[in-house]
This record gives structure tokens, sequence and C-alpha cells, in this order.
């Protein structure tokens, strides 16, 4: 997997002092320099120059609206690329948005929820959690924030970088914490494979690895819907509130992306020389990063 960690510079500012205008302008009149009173002139009121810029915006909002239909404009493309870095899915799939209600119920257990085995394995599988990587041309790796020195597939092979599309990886952190629940565990740590084949210190590198990354990337997109409550009624018990998890929101279209991911994912096994060696001034980290 490749992570790229960005710094925001943050920078102090003070507030500027200015003189009490409510003292100057007590009078319409004061004393000029050769004594003899000179008019100030008053200050608009301020709600004019308020509603003047309200005014203007609409406008401008009403004129970019028009323009935006007679081109054609795609809102959703607009949007994700505003808030998205951008990768070949933008250019490539018919990226768009939609209106999700969440399956939030507390103890109906649905296919991702249940306890390890073959069926809930087969669930989150479907997800792509455990797609390979995928290539993206040399022609996009700048704009995709990879870097020219980063590794390369040799050109023979078709050229391009191997990397990992972001939200299938944090499906894979998210089902491996999943299969690390006490419950869940011994089961796949008997079998030995992926992750469990390794020593405990490493598997716990990993998983806090996933519980991180899952933090960061709910903190960045960070949901500011709302939960509401529902009385509920216990059997043999008083009614009381209970949060309904059961919120609608507007999603990406994950299938658009898990489509993509599938039909562009590079062999799992490739020929010994498929990747090109470093060259010189290439970066070389002698620490995992």
């Amino acid at each position: 997997m490749f992570g790229i960690k960005t710094q925001k510079r943050t920078e102090s500012y003070s507030a500027v002092k200015t003189e009490d205008s409510e003292g100057l302008l007590a009078n319409s009149e004061t004393s000029s320099l050769d004594g003899h009173p000179t008019k100030i002139p008053c200050r608009r009121q301020p709600w004019i120059a308020t509603s003047i810029m309200i005014f203007c915006t609409a406008v401008l909002s009403a004129l970019f609206g028009a323009w935006a239909g007679r081109n054609g404009l795609d809102a959703d493309a607009f949007s994700i690329q505003h808030i998205s870095e951008y990768s070949p899915i933008i250019k490539e799939a018919n990226m768009n948005f939609e209106r999700v209600r969440f399956n939030g119920s507390f103890l109906k257990i649905n296919a991702f929820r249940q306890d390890a085995g073959p069926e809930v394995d087969a669930a989150w599988k479907s997800l792509g959690a455990d797609f390979s990587a995928v290539r993206i041309p040399a022609s996009e790796a700048a704009q995709s924030n990879i870097k020219a020195d980063q590794v390369k597939i040799k050109e023979k092979y078709g050229g391009g970088f191997p990397a990992n599309v972001e939200g299938l990886h944090h499906l894979h952190c998210l089902n491996l914490l999943r299969k690390s629940l006490p419950w869940n565990i011994e089961y796949y740590k008997a079998m030995k494979m992926g992750p469990f084949a390794n020593d405990d210190h490493v598997l716990k590198a990993h998983v806090t690895h996933c519980l991180d990354i899952i933090r960061q990337e709910l903190m960045c997109n960070i949901d500011i819907g709302v939960l509401g409550q529902v009385w509920y009624q216990p059997p043999n018990s008083d009614i009381e509130p209970f949060v309904d998890f059961n919120t609608v929101h507007t999603c990406r279209n994950f299938e658009v992306v898990r489509d993509w991911a599938e039909k562009h994912q590079l062999p799992t096994e490739t020929p010994d020389d498929f990747l090109e060696g470093p060259k010189e001034g290439d970066r070389i980290y002698l620490e995992v990063p």
C-alpha cells in the first residue's frame, strides 16, 4: 500500500486594533485644525451594504446556474473533483452520488456481522476488500500524487505505476479489524493466512495501522448528519428513547468504484522482472514509511 502524508502549514494572526469610531461620530460636527467646525459625513447604514451584497450574490448564482444548465455541467463530477484527490477513476468511470439509507440495526445481524466462517468471508470478499493493485498510467501519475521515482512497471509489461484504490484499502483494514475481534481471532489465527501468517508483533502493528488509518479517514470525511431518536418499548418495560441509526446519506456510487478496480486489477502472479529497479537518485527508504 502507498500512503502520502501531507502537512498543512498553520499561521497565527492577531486582530488589528482600530479606533473607536462611535466616539468620532457621536456628533455631526467637530473642530478642524483652524478651529472652525467641520462636517463629518454620516456613514451609510450597514443593512444597505448587506442588502447589496446579498442581491449581487443571488444574481451571480442565478447566472452561474443558467450557464451551467446551458453548458451541461455535471454537478456530481464537479463536486467529486472538488472534494477528492484525482485518480483515473474520476475520468474513466461515471462517478455519481446517490441517496442511501444505512442499515443501522442494533440487534439484527446481516451478512457482514456474522461470526467467523466462510459465509462472512465471502460477503467481505464481494466488496473488493482483497482486490490486487491497479495500474496508473505514467501520463496520470503526477496528477494522481504519484512521484516519478516511485515503483514502476517495466514498459514491456505495459508501464505505469502499481497502486491501490484507497477506499478498498480502508475496507481491507476494516475487515482485518473484524477478523481480530476476540470472538473471531482464533479462527483466523488457526488458518495462518494473510496477516495471520505473521508473528504476533507484526499482526499487532498491522491491526493498529488499520485502526489509525480508519480513524484518519473518518476525521477527514466527517459526517455532519445527525442521529435522531425513536421511542422503543423493551418487553415488560417502560417506553424509552433509542437512537435511530437507519439514516439517509448522500453517497458516492460504491459499485462504480468497485467495478473499475476489479476490471483494472493487475495479475496476482507476475514475472520476476515485472517491476523496474530503482535508478540513481530515486528515494530508497531505510525503514518502513
